[in-house]
């Protein structure tokens, strides 16, 4: 135990007190002396040191997760860095061409000169490369797959497959995310179903994707309740479904007619095809 929680106040407080007259009650039956200090260390075990195991265990997830976190920083500067090289170089490209701000007609043909063409398609496929940390991610998970820092690794590592268009993957540890956290657990269980309902979609598993759906409605907090209907209308519409896209989207312009997914649900409304 580490200095900083050491206990030792000055006096006797009441718990040693009550340990004291124990052992010395034990002295004078050796028979039980055993027991008898195997439940005194472990009264003061679980007085003393399971809070201290509890935070110190929590303490080291999170650095464990900060240090993975440094490393996604790291791979974002990097990107940032290289962007801006390339940006100033396009800069000072378009500087010596000495136009306008804003160019115009044959000033403007001017800026797109083929060296400031090939920068700036360097520019746009430039993409941040976050494999690394994204790895990390996902063994921080698999390490502790219960605690909040590991749910909320195993969110990260889901989030950038789904983005790197490994939808399978990004399926299958959303799953294991949404099925370990809990709906207290708000921020996390929600960000996870609200992707994994993306995905699904994607997938073309509507039916899935109507199941979490379902599930996200039943915790979604009254501001989010319209985007949730909305999002269980489009993935009827996505189904074919249209007679329960049409009550979906009638639900939620009863409930929310001032809400802002009101004016989206009158355009769905407006596509679905007529009955007969």
């Amino acid at each position: 135990m580490s200095k900083d929680h050491a206990v030792g106040p000055k006096g006797l407080d009441g718990f040693q007190i009550r340990t004291i007259e124990l052992l010395s009650r034990l002295s004078q039956n050796p028979k039980a002396i055993v027991i008898g200090l195997s439940l005194v260390f472990g009264a003061m075990a679980v007085g003393y040191g399971v809070s201290y195991f509890v935070k110190n265990k929590q303490e080291t997830r999170r650095i464990e997760l900060s240090k993975v976190d440094q490393a996604y920083e790291a791979e974002s500067k990097d990107y940032s860095n290289k962007r801006e090289e390339i940006e100033k170089k396009r800069d000072g490209l378009k500087a010596a061409l000495n136009v306008p701000a804003n160019p115009a007609g044959a000033e403007a043909d001017k800026v797109e000169t083929p060296e400031i063409k090939a920068l700036n398609e360097q520019i746009e496929a430039l993409k941040p490369d976050h494999k690394g940390s994204s790895d990390q991610y996902r063994d921080f998970f698999r390490k502790y797959p219960k605690s909040p820092e590991g749910l909320l690794a195993g969110l990260q590592y889901g989030a950038y497959q789904a983005e790197q268009k490994q939808l399978e993957e990004a399926q299958k540890i959303l799953e294991e995310v949404v099925a370990a956290a809990s709906p207290e657990q708000s921020i996390v269980y929600n960000q996870s179903l609200l992707l994994l309902i993306s995905v699904l979609e994607d997938r073309d598993q509507y039916d899935k994707a109507l199941d979490y759906a379902e599930r996200y409605i039943k915790v979604a907090t009254p501001d989010l309740k319209p985007r949730a209907l909305l999002g269980k209308a489009q993935i009827y519409y996505l189904k074919k479904d249209f007679p329960n896209a049409q009550s979906t989207l009638n639900q939620l312009l009863s409930e929310h007619a001032n809400s802002m997914e009101a004016d989206r649900a009158r355009n769905l409304l407006a596509l679905l095809p007529l009955p007969g």
